[in-house]
């Protein structure tokens, strides 16, 4: 039932049983709806339901992360916080009701999306990110990393802490990568030797390491973008990777930006359901795990059968062929990490609204199927 709250678009959970409750061979009672959302037990599960799902995910797509070799000893994940309104009982702090964060990690191999915490609304109204990161156990920082691989999170500036780096780095193998503040002070003392010729590196201008000032050194990776020559400056603790990896992971963290894209605008998630924590953090997995779900469904079921949306991919194939036209009048060296790691992150509209309309059909997969291949052709 939860599941289904989150693909269909409902105003309030009563709305949701007036309408959904009726096709269930049962009554179900709302206050014995609302309290299951307070369950811990039923969040245990989720959260590890939806961790096993995104190693699900991993293993069953091929992926250029998956399949180069400088990134063959990392799990890669971008991180970011998401925020809902607050839920209809939520009280009222300086005459106001608070939006609830929630801070989400994007694996950028499978595409699989985890809920690490929601944020902490008694000690603080909107909470930052970096603090929120602190209060996490290692082992969902490391997300069931196997010993001796190295994990790496890209978040924005609101995740910079150069000493909490520094601890991660060394007591459990976890990266990050963000790009430098605009009032940030760092003191470039030695550089690193990096292969200007090799196609990775296109667009990188330095590879530094600075000292900062809480005393730890960081690695500054200095980079223009080729296809719109805007100069950008990343940080991170990592040191073995060649620079143009560097900035080819932060270019991928604006896919977790297309996911909350995806819960806000085409799941319509951007209310809380109820005002306790526990529940809080509950519907923060159950958007995840409708995500990983059909992420899987796309996996084990349309690709197999061939249905895809040709449509979507030749205007995104347009989109890198105009690209790609541009830069060369430029006479610019195209970056070819670009072509390989552009996909579609997005779970298609179009899919979600056959989804939903054979959610509780009787009709047969195949028939379904046909349905869908006739909206990627022509919608």
């Amino acid at each position: 039932m939860a599941l289904t709250r989150v693909l269909h678009e409902c105003k309030s959970g009563r709305a949701f049983l007036q309408e959904f409750g009726t096709r269930l061979p049962m009554t179900l009672e709302v206050s014995s709806y609302f309290e299951s959302l307070k369950s811990a037990r039923r969040l245990a599960l989720l959260q590890e339901l939806n961790t096993r799902l995104v190693m699900t995910l991993e293993g069953k797509r091929s992926h250029a992360l998956s399949t180069d070799k400088a990134l063959k000893g990392f799990d890669v994940y971008a991180g970011d916080g998401h925020w809902h309104g607050a839920a209809a009982h939520d009280p009222v702090i300086d005459d106001t009701k608070h939006a609830v964060g929630h801070f989400f990690g994007l694996n950028l191999r499978s595409y699989g999306v985890v809920h690490l915490t929601s944020a902490d609304q008694q000690a603080r109204k909107h909470e930052h990110d970096m603090r929120a990161l602190k209060r996490l156990p290692l082992e969902t920082l490391r997300q069931n990393a196997t010993k001796g691989r190295r994990v790496i999170w890209v978040w924005d500036k609101a995740g910079i802490s150069f000493q909490q780096w520094h601890k991660w780095k060394h007591a459990a193998g976890v990266y990050f990568i963000s790009r430098v503040k605009e009032n940030m002070r760092l003191e470039a003392c030695s550089g690193f030797a990096f292969d200007r010729k090799d196609p990775v590196n296109v667009g990188v201008i330095a590879d530094q390491l600075v000292g900062t000032s809480q005393g730890v050194m960081m690695r500054r990776v200095r980079y223009q973008d080729p296809l719109t020559r805007q100069l950008f400056e990343f940080v991170t603790s990592e040191h073995s990777l060649q620079p143009g990896w560097i900035a080819h992971l932060y270019r991928l963290r604006w896919n977790i930006e297309k996911v909350f894209d995806e819960f806000k605008n085409k799941l319509s998630e951007t209310k809380s359901w109820a005002s306790h924590a526990t529940a809080k953090q509950v519907q923060g997995q159950l958007v995840c795990l409708v995500h990983n779900l059909m992420q899987l469904f796309e996996q084990r079921v349309l690709i197999p059968a061939g249905v895809l949306n040709q449509v979507e991919d030749r205007r995104r194939n347009q989109r890198i062929a105009l690209a790609k036209k541009e830069v060369e009048k430029r006479k610019d060296v195209w970056p070819t990490l670009m072509k390989r790691l552009l996909r579609c992150t997005q779970v298609s509209v179009k899919f979600i609204r056959w989804l939903r309309a054979h959610f509780f059909s009787p009709t047969s997969c195949d028939s379904a199927l046909d349905s869908l291949r006739v909206l990627y052709a022509k919608l």
